[in-house]
């Protein structure tokens, strides 16, 4: 995998770095990060993904999946995000380190990740951001952001896990950020908004997430109405 640069990245030491996982809070969340500072395209690549086509009927559709590396002046980071993450680990390692090859070249030293923690606990307006990091530097950074930290121990997985395993053998800082979510299947916008919350504190960016805002509204009044509903058709239920 090669990415082409089409024009001049600034250096900077941080890179922000995410791809779609449960819930899609990766994906939500890096999508309005680069529309709110409006960020440019500044490399591209292709992925071997899918392997299949899309039919309506009649018609075939393709398209094949996509990674860019995203940028401004004025902002002390660069911003890594894609259109899917690569179920094999082959092609996950060597995406990780062409991304961390071009970060390098322009002056990263740093990572942070965002995703989502499967808590199952239903907290629509207010998910937790749990945190992990690759040092103490980084876990007092997290936790006066509001972040707390990932409890016992397990495994943090996919390009979440992977890229801060391969820039600490870099000897790269990294810190990932994880908000909660309830069910990996459907969209978790209250968990993209928490993570966004707690990175333009660490970032120092602002950020306007008043779209974010209005959808967890209108989640909450769809949820409202379905538990309004199975009430009523509930016998001795009040």
């Amino acid at each position: 995998m090669e990415f082409r640069v089409r024009g001049v990245i600034p250096r900077t030491r941080r890179l922000i770095a995410a791809l779609p996982d449960m819930g899609n809070v990766a994906g939500i969340a890096m999508e309005h990060l680069v529309k709110c500072c409006g960020l440019e395209e500044l490399a591209a690549a292709t992925g071997e993904w899918p392997p299949f086509v899309v039919h309506t009927g009649r018609t075939i559709t393709f398209e094949r999946g996509w990674y860019k590396l995203l940028g401004r002046d004025g902002y002390d980071f660069v911003v890594f995000t894609g259109s899917y993450q690569p179920p094999e680990s082959t092609a996950l390692f060597e995406l990780c380190e062409r991304v961390l090859d071009l970060a390098q070249s322009v002056g990263v030293d740093t990572v942070i990740s965002l995703g989502a923690a499967h808590t199952g606990e239903s907290r629509l307006e207010d998910p937790r951001v749990f945190y992990a990091a690759t040092s103490d530097r980084f876990c007092e950074v997290a936790e006066r952001a509001g972040a707390v930290p990932l409890s016992d121990e397990g495994y943090i997985t996919g390009f979440n896990g992977l890229i801060h395993g391969l820039a600490m053998e870099r000897q790269m800082e990294g810190l990932c950020l994880l908000g909660e979510i309830d069910d990996p299947r459907v969209r978790q916008p209250g968990a993209a908004r928490a993570v966004l919350r707690i990175l333009s504190d660490i970032v120092q960016v602002k950020l306007d997430l008043r779209e974010l805002d209005e959808e967890i509204a209108r989640l909450k009044a769809e949820r409202a109405l379905r538990r309004s509903a199975w009430r009523r058709g509930q016998p001795g239920v009040m």
